[in-house]
């Protein structure tokens, strides 16, 4: 009887414990999570940079000749030997230099290569037939030409107008003749007037004297533009003087003056133009011839 009783209470007790989640046995383990499978982010694609445009091309001058940013520009046309014009550069979609080559020595382009684009020409010497080609580069392959030809100087050109030309509505000048100056003093100074086309470079008094007979009979001397007189046009040379008799000389043959320009081409090495004309004083009331 005590046997039995013992293992009644032993189950009892088992019973407890497990009802406690004690003794050997243990709680289910829980569900396990599964985990989201990871995910690559598809790249953005990187654009491509954009192909640099076309070289463009504008200028501008000091003489009035100026063209808009263009890819072909009208040439550029000098007006006289000397000259300048500034030459700029653009290309859309390019950030580097551009290079500047000369076809040819008559006309120079600085610098070789430049970081804003911007050149300088110089109209150095005549181009003649056959003008010059200024080639811009910019990215590699984008290029582009300029026609540009620079003339050669017309000649120097002398005229007269009377000693009363500033008093006339229109004057009108004289053929570059002899001329016969009727009287001494300013009064009778007729004005001579010395130009040049497609020449830039003015007419000095030491390049503007008389002939040895002229000594003491006349003088000659820079006059401002007289108001009412013509002024130079653009690419050209216009300066005024009076020629003043002092003392009477017969004939025109012996009394002369020469006007020379200062153009000195640098090749080929030339004289430079000059014309001369006679004069003759009188010192009693006469006409122009």
């Amino acid at each position: 009887m005590m046997k039995l009783g013992f293992v009644a209470i032993a189950v009892a007790a088992a019973a407890a414990l497990a009802a406690c989640g004690g003794g050997g046995g243990s709680s289910p383990a829980p569900a396990a999570t599964t985990a989201a499978p990871a995910t690559t982010p598809t790249p953005t694609p990187t654009p491509a940079p954009p192909a640099p445009g076309p070289v463009t091309l504008a200028y501008t001058t000091t003489f009035g000749v100026n063209a808009a940013a263009s890819g072909a520009p009208p040439a550029l046309a000098f007006l006289a030997p000397t000259q300048t014009a500034t030459l700029t550069a653009a290309e859309a979609n390019y950030a580097g230099s551009f290079t500047a080559v000369s076809s040819c020595t008559n006309i120079t382009v600085a610098p070789a290569s430049s970081a804003t684009g911007t050149f300088t020409l110089t109209g150095a010497v005549p181009t003649g037939a056959s003008p010059c080609t200024i080639t811009i580069t910019g990215a590699t392959g984008n290029a582009v030409g300029l026609t540009s030809s620079v003339p050669t100087p017309a000649g120097v050109v002398l005229r007269w107008y009377t000693p009363q030309a500033t008093s006339q509505a229109v004057p009108v000048p004289f053929t570059a003749g002899p001329i016969n100056i009727v009287g001494l003093g300013l009064n009778f100074a007729p004005i001579l007037a010395i130009s040049e086309q497609n020449y830039i470079g003015g007419f000095a008094a030491a390049n503007v004297v008389t002939s040895a007979p002229c000594a003491g009979a006349a003088t000659i001397a820079v006059k401002a533009a007289p108001t009412g007189l013509p002024t130079a046009a653009p690419g050209a040379s216009l300066v005024y003087y009076t020629v003043t008799g002092a003392a009477g000389i017969a004939t025109a043959a012996n009394c002369t003056i020469t006007a020379t320009d200062s153009y000195v081409p640098v090749a080929p090495a030339t004289a430079n133009p000059s014309v001369s004309i006679g004069v003759s004083v009188t010192s009693t009331t006469g006409t122009f011839q």
